[in-house]
């Protein structure tokens, strides 16, 4: 452990502050010293079969040591030597040793320069090569070795500490020729079965869990079933796929006088009682589950996200590894199969409880081919940001409708403003991405499909089934008050009304695999294990080779894409030496695509990592990437529209980071600091993001009277 400590930059040691002290004095002074002494002990050299014999009780010493397995730090890995794997090396190693032994003797003679032959530098000490063994080992018996190199190894003696540096060229060679190395990885992969991921966690499988399965549409109220439950009990975890949704759960049980935390990457939120001890309950994102904790009740809501090529393997864990009495699964008819197929790994059995959607949905026939069609209660379904902005000027331009947007670059708290806003019938209608799909409850009567086509980072795809359904049960939302309400689906333009018809036809597929991705503690036993410091994707990309030919069974392992992205921007810029492997783990998970992020977030993220590699204490104010003038501005109808949407994209970008820096201080308090302010401009933005959103319109209708081009919106 020491050893990974020491290669992936933990903190100063022993070994390094006497090897940082005595560089140059290994390489100057104590230079010339040796010489000196040398000369003045000529006569006290040893001769070649002194040499031999005292060599040879060393390398006997090392054999007794494999055979006893009797190897201490920092060479106790070569106890894991297979038998007859040491038996082949040692006898290598013997005879190199033995041949060097003749090639020094030789040289002696030939050189009559006892002080040039015999002259070494502590670095010689602490990683010896083969070839200067028998140097060291004459130094050693005319008593030259370093004093201070003695008391920090703790040697006695000449002899052990000749054996010493006998084992620790033994040591060196096994490493490189990767004998040890893949023993051990082979230990590691063993005792973490990537095809069996639920043996992964033992303290869950020692428990006998009742797991309940609430599967149905949308609008079918299974999870308010599962809500139910939850609120009774004494201890849980609500899991759900976005912050948005986890504080909604928060906010309602608070408003029922529950007392229930919110968990997320950026914030943790108690709730304390009148005597300070926290609440039992809490509501998060699925990535902050609490795998060691025990609880009475858990939730994990958009259960079919298991099969998420990108984020299915924290579902995979969460079903897995949750220790609760009750796991309650929420989600698509899709994951019933696959979760039976986990189950059967963990011996556990399944209760299924099935819901049929509250309110009819009907499909209607006739596309509404323009904006003027648009009724209240509608929702236009676009795909990009800008396409959705566009979309809201045009309606409110052309029609008497108030339009409100909802998408992914938008923060979820003005998500949730502009949702409000909506339901409570302030905004006619609303234009929005596939973001509605999850988490928003929303009284839309009639979803209306702009496109059928969504682009995925590389090429414009049809929606899949799965999607088409989720969005279009949006519509005609169950509520205690209105009870059941018919829904409506249809298109925008009529050559995507087939398509979108016929996936409301088809039959739910079923999940056939769910996402796995090992844990941190797999992650630092395999690295640690590489005969080099290794990088988090080197390794991963050795992991993914070694399991080409294994058959996962019922899993496949998650894209690895944008941690690779995090880990190559630490060891582009060398940071990797000055990260501990622990910390570049945790970097690894960071809430920012840099695939697609713009350059300024790129930098920033940057000058994060720079800040725990330095331990440089920072609070959001200090790394000056905020823009305060922006912040602090008034918004302004004189502006246009165009220059609306660039300050929009401004405030957002501000924003993403500021979450990093608040997902950051979660994990790195002392590094990164002043939550509270981070917090406060947090909600400075946002607000300025709903003023400008609301300027927007205000510009929009002026700009509609001048006599300028159409602007042509994209699908």
């Amino acid at each position: 452990m020491l050893m990974n400590r020491l290669r992936f930059g933990i903190a100063a040691k022993p070994l390094g502050r006497l090897y940082s002290q005595t560089r140059e004095i290994a390489r100057g002074k104590s230079f010339l010293r040796t010489k000196a002494s040398l000369a003045a002990h000529s006569d006290s050299k040893p001769t070649q079969a002194q040499l031999e014999a005292f060599t040879e009780k060393s390398l006997q010493d090392l054999k007794l040591s494999i055979r006893n397995q009797g190897f201490r730090y920092p060479h106790e890995r070569l106890n894991n030597l297979n038998h007859d794997v040491s038996a082949e090396i040692i006898k290598r190693f013997e005879k190199n040793l033995r041949a060097s032994l003749h090639q020094f003797h030789r040289q002696n003679e030939e050189a009559h320069s006892k002080a040039e032959v015999t002259a070494m530098s502590l670095t010689d000490y602490f990683k010896p090569r083969p070839e200067s063994t028998p140097a060291i080992a004459q130094l050693i018996i005319m008593g030259l070795l370093p004093k201070d190199l003695m008391d920090h190894l703790g040697l006695d003696s000449a002899q052990t500490a000749f054996s010493y540096i006998l084992a620790e060229v033994f040591h060196q060679q096994c490493l490189e020729s990767e004998v040890l190395s893949t023993h051990k990885k082979e230990q590691v992969e063993s005792k973490w079965d990537i095809s069996r991921p639920s043996d992964w966690y033992p303290e869950a499988r020692k428990m006998k869990r009742k797991i309940i399965m609430h599967v149905g549409p949308t609008n079918s109220g299974k999870t308010y079933t599962s809500l139910q439950a939850f609120a009774k009990a004494k201890s849980g975890y609500y899991a759900g796929p976005l912050r948005l949704l986890a504080r909604e759960i928060y906010e309602k049980l608070q408003s029922q006088k529950i007392s229930c935390n919110l968990i997320t990457g950026e914030e943790v939120v108690p709730s304390l009682d009148a005597f300070g001890n926290v609440a039992q309950l809490s509501s998060g994102t699925i990535e902050m589950i609490p795998l060691h904790k025990k609880m009475d009740i858990c939730i994990i809501d958009e259960i079919q996200m298991l099969a998420d090529t990108r984020r299915g393997a924290s579902w995979t864990n969460a079903v897995l590894g949750v220790q609760a009495k009750e796991v309650h699964l929420c989600g698509e008819e899709s994951a019933v199969e696959l979760i039976k197929k986990l189950l059967e790994t963990t011996g556990e059995e399944l209760e299924i409880k099935r819901y049929e959607r509250k309110g009819k949905l009907t499909m209607l026939t006739k596309p509404v081919g323009d904006l003027s069609s648009l009724q209240k209660g509608d929702c236009l379904v676009a795909f990009s940001k800008r396409t959705i902005l566009d979309l809201k000027c045009r309606i409110e331009n052309s029609t008497q409708l108030k339009a409100g947007v909802i998408y992914g670059a938008l923060p979820p708290e003005i998500r949730s403003q502009e949702s409000a806003k909506f339901n409570s019938g302030e905004y006619d209608v609303l234009v929005a991405s596939d973001a509605i799909g999850m988490g928003l409850n929303l009284k839309i009567k009639r979803i209306v499909f702009w496109a059928s086509q969504k682009f995925d980072g590389t090429e414009k795809v049809d929606l899949s089934v799965s999607s088409v359904k989720q969005i279009a049960g949006r519509a005609g939302r169950f509520s205690l008050i209105d009870g059941e309400l018919e829904g409506f689906v249809t298109t925008f333009h009529r050559k995507d009304l087939s398509f979108v018809t016929k996936s409301m036809k088809l039959p739910t597929v079923d999940l056939r695999k769910a996402c796995i991705w090992p844990t941190t503690e797999f992650w630092s036993e395999y690295l640690s294990n590489f005969r080099a410091p290794t990088p988090y994707n080197v390794g991963v990309n050795h992991f993914y080779k070694s399991l080409k030919d294994k058959d996962l069974k019922n899993f496949f392992l998650s894209e690895f894409e944008d941690q690779t992205q995090v880990i190559q921007l630490i060891c582009s810029h060398g940071l990797d030496s000055r990260i501990t492997l622990e910390d570049q783990l945790r970097l690894a998970q960071v809430p920012v695509n840099l695939r697609n992020a713009e350059v300024e977030v790129i930098k920033q993220t940057l000058r994060f990592f720079e800040c725990i590699a330095d331990t440089q204490s920072k609070s959001v104010l200090d790394l000056d990437f905020l823009r305060l003038s922006m912040l602090g501005a008034e918004p302004s109808v004189h502006n246009s529209s165009d220059q609306i949407l660039e300050i929009l994209t401004e405030l957002e970008k501000n924003h993403k980071v500021v979450l990093v820096f608040m997902w950051l201080s979660q994990r790195w308090p002392t590094i990164f600091v002043d939550k509270e302010s981070a917090s406060e401009i947090k909600t400075l933005i946002e607000k300025r993001i709903d003023e400008e959103l609301g300027c927007l319109r205000i510009v929009a209708k002026a700009e509609a009277k001048k006599p300028t081009k159409k602007r042509k919106t994209t699908r």
